[in-house]
């Protein structure tokens, strides 16, 4: 009987209980193949129906000939009708894209479908163009930096517009693309507006009736919340972001809170949580509340924009609710693989958004990773083991992806997300009874008033609460490491990233159940573990929390040590920092005293990079002239850094941003003089000498174009002299009494200067370095600018490609990193 067992005749039916499993779960493999045909839909172009056409066929046979392989027909044919769908859905969205090259030129009614996106150089928005041949078209609307969108371009504004229709173009250096990001969206051309009016109108129909329902749950959630704090909690409760300081959105990026500010499956779970009990106790019965719920649902995907990540937990939701209807056990791995299914059928392209990725692989991560996370810290109170298991769970899965979209994964998520975690449901919950006031405000006009106030009320105190989230943002933000490098560049990288731990967890788990239990070591070892997991579970809950709480401050500490910035350089050290499109230079005289020549824009958090340079304190800070790209820095700066004293150039402007950087510094007790040329000062071990500019006389206006009039200076320590100039070009420069130097900051980042071969002639240096940003729409630096240095400069770098230059002096020598 043995035998029989081990031959031939009993092997097939150890394939048995697999079928059995995969029959069992076909309504999973059906949807999860009819993703996949959504998905390679895309991929497969006008290939996709022939491709369809061939497993259809495919699935027939194998249903006619193999009873015991119907799971597999029913698979293929998912499989063929995902693709012949998403080939015909890819066909209708660029279809309708494309009707907007069917003008090269557009003047007449558009009306705006998202809030306007603020840049360095006017705004963008898009827009549905509303006559002629391009009528239905979606398209990007670039607007000038002189123009004004009509009621802020609130979505559903109707406008009357003129530009010319234009292909997105990918620019250089930049990791995104362009072209790719709006193709996703069913945008295939971009508007250059000549003009942007207000037409007094807005759209009618449902849409019509959806903004106005926006607009009052808006009014309603800003109530009473305090200026900038009610962007952050329209982003949280519905979705726009787009008014969020962009310092805030990026504290929240770098402290791993980033999910909060974009409406997701958080959000349709807690309006679930709040509605669901108010349902209940108006007495609905079971389909009644689920009826309910999914239109509530509904309705909110409707108001917030319905974003990848809502689209996803609104399918799981309803997917739930309708099983939960029918009276049936509620499967979370069906209700995922529907939800792919559903989003990828609105937009088959949506697989290639970062945020679609996110939102799913943080929720694959939490359902196959989070019991067993939740298991390993089951002595912990169970909110903080809940909360602590899905973050881990969801960072982990998610790194990935983050890394090879973004380069970088937050490492300080882990611990802002659970300090975060008391804050979030009630500035959600808050947020809700707030829009719901405000719609009912609207629809009431008698109640009005009331509603408004009573919102508010909830405003003022959810203030309190956003405000506590935003400085734990930064504070996470502000820590050393809080960011580590993981640049996954190709796709086989992410899946390596993906497969090489699970291999791991494989081969540990073939390790234990073939283990040799014998073994008097793996014994001893068992025996061990054993003791001291009981040993922990009798322990009290605040020897255990105790116990947590010192395991995560070695932790923390030995962090810390890992990643903290380090000590201030021995040597003379001259840092051209990379912040963008901007200037900030470090100087460091190798004794502990330091320098800063501007601080760059305020995106680039300057502060951080002096923080990672060593720089405790700054002994003196130069704004060489008003300009955003060099002195919007200082503002965060001065609030992070002590600084001993300022050189400012406002050389009279009545620029506003300037004067707040000058009442900050007063603000900080931090004294303040006017550069002019002339000036030698001396900190530490270097000497500075001011050429320019020229002392301003009392009734002498502020010049139009402040670049000529920046400060312009020889910084000294024995017998090396680095020149900066701002960027003052040569036309202000060769007027100056210039110097050989060994090293120079190159002006204006690089721009075109027909004198500067003569500037070049008279400063000799033999290291140039350009201070500028990746893919900046100015075309710095120029072409004549670097064959310019590269014919007299030995050593030309550029912050665009080689990141933060760093020069180093040690005697006469000279090193760059």
């Amino acid at each position: 009987m043995r035998e029989r067992r081990r031959g031939s005749i009993g092997a097939p039916q150890q394939w048995h209980a697999p079928l059995r499993w995969l029959d069992a779960r076909r309504p999973h493999l059906a949807a999860g193949a009819l993703a996949c045909g959504l998905a390679s839909a895309p991929a497969l172009s006008t290939r996709a129906v022939p491709a369809a056409a061939l497993v259809l066929v495919l699935a027939a046979v194998t249903w006619g000939s193999a009873p015991r392989a119907r799971t597999l027909a029913v698979v293929l044919t998912a499989l063929a009708v995902g693709a012949a769908c998403g080939a015909a859905r890819v066909s209708a969205i660029d279809g309708g894209a494309g009707r907007a090259f069917r003008v090269a030129r557009f003047d007449g009614p558009a009306v705006v479908l998202q809030p306007p996106r603020r840049t360095r150089f006017g705004s963008w928005a898009v827009v549905e163009l509303g006559s002629g041949p391009a009528r239905g078209a979606h398209v990007v609307a670039r607007a000038g930096g002189g123009m004004r969108w009509p009621e802020g371009g609130e979505p559903g504004t109707a406008v009357l517009v003129s530009g010319s229709v234009e292909r997105p173009r990918r620019i250089p250096g930049a990791r995104l693309d362009w072209p790719a990001f709006l193709r996703r969206r069913g945008i295939a051309a971009e508007l250059a507006l000549d003009t942007l009016r207000a037409t007094g109108s807005r759209r009618r129909g449902a849409a019509g009736w959806v903004d106005g329902v926006r607009r009052r749950a808006e009014s309603g959630v800003a109530a009473g919340v305090g200026s900038g704090r009610a962007e952050v909690a329209r982003g949280m409760v519905l979705g726009q972001d787009e008014r969020i300081d962009p310092l805030v959105v990026a504290d929240f990026r770098r402290s791993g809170l980033a999910h909060l500010l974009a409406v997701s499956g958080q959000n349709v779970v807690l309006l679930c949580a709040i509605a669901l009990p108010l349902l209940a106790a108006a007495g609905l019965g079971i389909r009644g509340r689920v009826a309910s719920l999914t239109a509530l649902v509904s309705l909110y995907v409707l108001v917030a924009g319905a974003g990848p990540s809502l689209q996803r937990a609104a399918a799981m939701a309803v997917a739930g609710l309708a099983a939960l209807a029918a009276g049936r056990a509620r499967s979370r791995w069906y209700a995922l693989l529907l939800a792919a299914a559903v989003t990828l059928a609105v937009n088959p392209r949506v697989s290639g958004e970062p945020g679609w990725q996110l939102s799913f692989a943080a929720v694959v991560g939490i359902l196959l990773l989070g019991p067993p996370l939740r298991r390993g810290l089951r002595g912990l109170p169970r909110p903080l083991a809940d909360g602590a298991a899905m973050t881990l769970a969801a960072t982990l899965a998610t790194a990935p992806i983050a890394g090879h979209h973004f380069n970088v994964v937050s490492v300080a998520g882990l611990g802002a997300n659970l300090v975060a975690l008391p804050l979030v449901a009630p500035i959600v919950w808050l947020g809700f009874v707030q829009g719901a006031l405000g719609i009912a405000a609207g629809a009431a006009p008698v109640a009005g008033p009331v509603a408004m106030a009573l919102a508010g009320a909830l405003g003022r105190v959810n203030g309190v609460l956003i405000g506590a989230l935003v400085r734990v943002a930064e504070e996470f933000a502000s820590m050393p490491g809080a960011q580590v490098h993981l640049p996954l560049r190709s796709t086989a990288s992410v899946l390596a990233a993906y497969a090489v731990p699970a291999a791991i967890w494989l081969a540990v788990r073939l390790l234990r159940r073939t283990r040799r239990p014998s073994l008097a070591v793996n014994g001893r070892i068992g025996a061990h573990t054993q003791a001291a997991l009981a040993a922990w579970r009798r322990a009290s809950l605040p020897k255990r929390a105790g116990a947590a709480a010192l395991a995560a401050a070695l932790v923390a500490l030995a962090w810390q040590h890992v990643t903290g910035p380090a000590a201030p350089p021995d040597d003379l050290t001259v840092s051209f920092l990379d912040v963008g499109q901007g200037d900030a230079t470090l100087i460091q005289d190798g004794a502990g005293a330091s320098v800063l020549f501007d601080a760059g824009p305020p995106e680039a958090r300057v502060y951080r990079l002096l923080r990672k340079a060593g720089v405790r304190r700054l002994d003196l800070a130069v704004s060489t002239h008003q300009s955003r790209d060099h002195q919007g820095g200082f503002h965060e700066l001065l609030r992070r850094i002590p600084t001993r004293m300022m050189l400012e150039n406002g050389y009279g402007t009545r620029d506003p941003d300037y004067h707040r950087m000058l009442a900050e510094a007063d603000a900080r007790r931090v004294p303040h003089v006017a550069a002019h040329a002339g000036q030698v000062l001396h900190v530490g071990r270097l000497t500075i000498e001011v050429l320019s500019p020229q002392p301003r006389g009392p009734d002498q206006p502020p010049p139009e174009d402040p670049n000529p009039i920046g400060v312009a200076a020889i910084v000294s320590e024995g017998s090396f002299d680095l020149w900066l100039s701002a960027d003052a070009e040569s036309d202000a420069i060769l007027a100056l009494p210039l110097r050989p130097v060994e090293a120079m900051k190159v002006s204006h980042h690089g721009s075109a200067d027909p004198g500067l071969p003569e500037v070049l002639a008279r400063l000799r240096p033999r290291v140039a370095a350009i201070e500028c940003g990746a893919g900046n729409p100015y075309g710095h630096p120029t072409p004549s600018t670097l064959a310019a240095l590269h014919a007299r400069v030995p050593y030309v770098r550029r912050t665009d490609r080689d990141g933060t230059v760093r020069l180093t002096v040690r005697g006469d020598r000279m090193s760059l990193d």
